[in-house]
Order: C-alpha cells, then structure tokens, then sequence
C-alpha cells in the first residue's frame, strides 16, 4: 500500500493507484465523467455557458469531487443540428451529449458499403503524429490546468466498432457483416491499428496510469452481438489495444455498457485490468461480479444512473452506495453506471460523494 500523505490522506493519484492494485485505500475513490449542469453550478457558483467557459466550471467542479475520469475535453454545446463533410445530419438534444443522427447520406447496403470504402481509405492514409502529439500535449495541458490537482484523466482507445455500427446504423450494419464481411474486418483492423499508433506515440504513465479501452458489445441482459462474433472480430482487437498500453506501464479499464456475463471470461484474455460501468439494470450484478473476478481486476460504477440517480431519494442512494462499497471493495471505484448527466438530482450525486468521502460536500464561496 502506498505511503499516505500527511493528515494520513493519500492523494487522488496514491489513492487511484491503490484501488487499481486491489489495495486498501483512505477512502473509496470516485470515478466518474460529470456533465450535470446544476451539479457544476452547485460546487462553482455559475451556470456553466456554452464554449471554453463550460469546460473551465466543468473541471473545476470535477476537481471537486472526483477522484477519476474520462472525456475531460468535452466543453457544453449549442442544441441543434450539424452536417458534417460526409452528408451526415447530427442532431442534439443535450448540451453536453450527442443525441444521434438525423440523415446519412445512404439509405441502402450498397450506399453503406461504397461509404465504408471510402472511410476504410481514409484510415489507410498515413496517420499524421506530429500533430496527434502536439494537440493531445496542448489538450493534456489545458485540462491539468483547469483541473488545478492531481485528478486522474484517463485516455481512451476503440477497435472502431462503436463509431462504424453508429454511422452504418445497426440493421446496415447487420446486413454488411454477412454480405461484406472483409469490408466490416478492414475498417476495425484499420481503426484499432490507428489507436496502437497514438498509444506507442502519447502513452505515458507519469501522465496517467490507466487508459479506457472500450466497445459497446451489450444491452439489457443480452449482447448486441454473437459471442462467436466478438471472439472472431472484436476481442482479438481489444487485446492488442490493452498490449500496447502495457507496454508503456498503463493499466487498461475495460468499457461497454449492458450485460457482460456471457463474455467476462473472454474480456479477461484480453488481458484488462478493470471493468466498467457494471450496469445493474442490464442484469449486471455487483456483487457477482466481485466473487468471480474481484481478485483479478478493478472494478468501477455499479450506482444506476437511470433509475437510482434520476428519480431516487438520497437515503436510496446512500444505502446502495454503502452496500456497494461493503460488497465491492477493496478494488472498487465508486460512480455512476454511465456518467453523471442532467437526468440525475444535484441531492442524489452529492448523496453519493458524501457516502464515498464520509463527510458533507462543501460549496464555492465564491
């Protein structure tokens, strides 16, 4: 167990690098991406505005009261539609998070397919890394210091399934990967190659210790695609991600929502260390969870965000945030089973802060 502190408080870091060995900690750390406007105004003072601005308040608050997270870059956005150069109509519903898309610029399989041919092209172009180096060193900066601490932020790598299924949509997503198999196995060998390129270029353990790799493989209590599938395609790509962030002494924490039972085995031959968000209303079942794997890796989330954090009392949220910590730890991050958006109460998020820390969340004076 790392040496403490004085006060005896280990800092986020000792105390995130404790978790993550399955140690002991001063308390239960908080890993968590909070995007919840009233939170922010709560723990900063202001209603965060769209823009720079919103970015500044969000990590400010962030610094606040977590320990761990993700997607540190993300500033509040205008409401509405865009059309990106592909002909792709983006609507948004949220000003922190991407509703969906309106339009393609296909309706077909053999408009998808001449689609993912021209993007499969695109990743065959030699990636520029002077430039991923500096505008990852120039975001790196700019959130470490509106962060003002040593809050852990976490970098994140994808096979590409994710981001092809969500262009492609999942019914023309489901007809190329029987009729164009090769074409669906190029994009995401493509893409995964792209992300070993940035891990061996930025990957740093002095910057952080973790990295998310991650796939949406699952819904409510089932998978989104056949286990055959995801050993085929899917999990051999995950393990060369997880490899390469172990070269540089990076732990990897693996994401997908929905129920993963089925498929835990096969995650862990991919080699991660961790698991998230264990999200309990897809099946998923914490304490399981901890009894068949808690000896070999991390475990974070496990708090409903749907139902718990959006419609709970904070006595609910207290009960379910001590059990969770009883049943879970040592190794378990607290946090949400997603993020914490505007769907959940600024009482609920602050129940579940002060169950973690053991004290009240104190505001900015300002």
């Amino acid at each position: 167990m790392p040496a403490l502190s004085k006060n005896n408080r280990m800092t986020k870091r000792e105390r995130v690098e404790a978790a993550m060995n399955l140690q002991e900690t001063d308390r239960t750390p908080i890993y968590d991406i909070l995007i919840n406007d009233p939170v922010i105004q709560y723990l900063t003072g202001i209603y965060p505005p769209v823009g720079e601005t919103g970015l500044k308040l969000r990590l400010e608050a962030t610094a606040r009261i977590l320990d761990m997270t993700r997607m540190a870059s993300y500033a509040p956005q205008k409401i509405g539609e865009t059309i990106d150069e592909d002909g792709f109509v983006h609507f948004r519903q949220d000003r922190w998070i991407g509703g969906g898309i309106r339009k393609r610029p296909f309706s077909d399989v053999e408009g998808a397919k001449k689609w993912l041919s021209k993007a499969i092209r695109s990743l065959n172009m030699p990636l520029n890394l002077k430039k991923h180096i500096r505008d990852f060193t120039e975001e790196s900066e700019k959130v470490r210091h509106y962060l003002s601490d040593d809050t852990v932020v976490i970098q994140e790598y994808g096979t590409g399934l994710d981001s092809v299924r969500y262009a492609l949509g999942i019914e023309l997503f489901s007809y190329l990967s029987v009729d164009e198999p090769e074409l669906i196995t190029e994009y995401l060998d493509r893409c995964t190659a792209r992300e070993i390129e940035k891990i061996h270029a930025t990957a740093n353990p002095a910057l952080s210790p973790c990295a998310l790799t991650y796939g949406d493989i699952a819904y409510k209590e089932r998978l989104l695609h056949s286990p055959e599938w995801l050993r085929r395609e899917f999990f051999p790509l995950v393990a060369l991600l997880n490899r390469a962030l172990h070269e540089h002494g990076v732990k990897c924490l693996f994401h997908s929502d929905g129920y993963l039972m089925d498929v835990m085995p096969d995650l862990l031959a991919t080699e991660i260390d961790g698991i998230n968000p264990v999200e309990i209303v897809a099946g998923m079942d914490l304490k399981e969870v901890k009894r068949l794997y808690g000896e070999k890796i991390f475990i974070t989330g496990g708090i409903d965000i749907s139902q718990l954090m959006a419609i709970g009392t904070p006595e609910d949220v207290r009960c379910a945030c001590q059990e969770a910590i009883r049943i879970a730890s040592p190794g378990y991050f607290i946090g949400s089973t997603t993020e914490l958006d505007n769907g959940s109460k600024l009482e609920n998020v602050l129940a579940m802060v002060e169950t973690a820390w053991g004290e009240p969340v104190i505001t900015n004076s300002r």
